[in-house]
């Protein structure tokens, strides 16, 4: 596949990465419990990193003002709190930085007229969700600093989805400036596959939006095994007092039963699509981007069993994460593909 290559596809392309590796970095932040370290949201202020021994007893005393602080972590020393203070700091000036990437790089742009018209409304969009996303950020922050030692799933999981919803349109426009002129020849990926293609991507988004529900409740850590519930087909919940479908977003049992259960789907999904594409004859060897998507499938299942047994490791959760945009882009591009029509180097 030949892709004309400009400075409006750069800046795209740049921002995609950048929003792979906020996602990460807030992965991150959230699996190390570093979250709730910076009480206060200061957009402007908030740049600025605390080097002196005052600053930083400062920024503490805050902290010790929290329910986290004083339920879980009394024992933290300024040291050990310097180190999550660094993570959530680092966060939240990555996120400044996409900021900034989007907005000057844009000036420029429409200065320039680089930008078609057909793209102004995506790419408002973008800069509009980043502005939410922010809010949506400090939303989710303040639901941990009182009455509480973690943040709201519901907040978490808002905050994720946001997210991923930019990714999505940040790619797709690419990917929409770039594969338009490519010709479509005997194409796997043709347009009566359009809608199949769009159900998978939004099966893997829903996964992926659901899975903020797995961290935020730690639903994850309820069971050490697979596919089995401690011995059972089905998790014992006991003395539940919770009615409908409330239960799919509090209770941990039902959470990680959803979770699990709707991966089988995309299993089965998955292999539809395999047997789809080799029932038509086509070599797989030469399908690079299926070969990419079934590599990422199967590693995402091995990540999710592996982290089951070993009781959710900060490595294998930030693994997960990342693989989980792997897959959400390759489905992005397949359903572009479908969308399009296009020919490619992936058949």
């Amino acid at each position: 596949m030949t892709m004309k290559i400009n400075i409006f596809s750069i800046w795209l392309l740049s921002l995609t990465i950048s929003i792979c590796a906020i996602i990460l970095i807030g992965g991150y932040t959230r699996i190390s419990d570093s979250g709730l370290s910076i009480t206060e949201w200061l957009p402007i202020s908030g740049v600025m990193y605390p080097f002196s021994e005052t600053q930083w007893q400062i920024e503490f005393s805050k902290y010790q003002k929290i329910d986290e602080f004083m339920l879980v972590n009394s024992a933290m020393t300024l040291d050990e709190f310097k180190v999550i203070y660094f993570w959530e700091w680092f966060h939240r000036f990555f996120a400044r930085l996409i900021g900034m990437l989007y907005l000057i790089p844009l000036i420029y742009l429409l200065i320039k007229n680089k930008i078609q018209k057909n793209y102004f409304i995506r790419i408002l969009s973008i800069g509009f969700l980043l502005g939410v996303q922010a809010v949506i950020g400090w939303y989710m922050v303040r639901s941990g600093l009182v009455g509480r030692v973690d943040v709201s799933q519901y907040r978490l999981a808002m905050h994720l989805t946001m997210a991923f919803i930019i990714l999505g349109i940040t790619f797709q426009t690419f990917l929409a400036a770039n594969m338009k002129h490519l010709y479509n020849k005997n194409s796997y990926y043709k347009k009566n596959n359009e809608f199949f293609f769009f159900s998978l991507l939004l099966f893997i988004f829903f996964q992926i939006a659901y899975g903020a529900f797995v961290s935020g409740t730690h639903s994850g850590l309820l069971f050490n095994t697979w596919p089995m519930y401690n011995g059972n087909i089905f998790p014992l919940i006991e003395n539940n007092s919770l009615k409908g479908i409330i239960n799919f977003f509090e209770q941990g049992e039902y959470i990680i039963f959803v979770h699990r259960t709707f991966a089988l789907f995309i299993l089965l999904m998955v292999i539809y699509v395999n047997y789809d594409f080799l029932r038509k004859k086509n070599d797989i060897k030469k399908n690079y981007l299926l070969l990419v998507f079934n590599i990422s499938f199967i590693s995402q299942i091995l990540l999710g069993v592996l982290m089951t047994f070993q009781n959710i490791p900060w490595y294998l959760a930030l693994a997960h994460q990342g693989n989980a945009i792997i897959l959400f882009l390759v489905s992005v591009i397949m359903w572009m593909l479908s969308k399009k029509s296009l020919q490619s180097n992936f058949t």
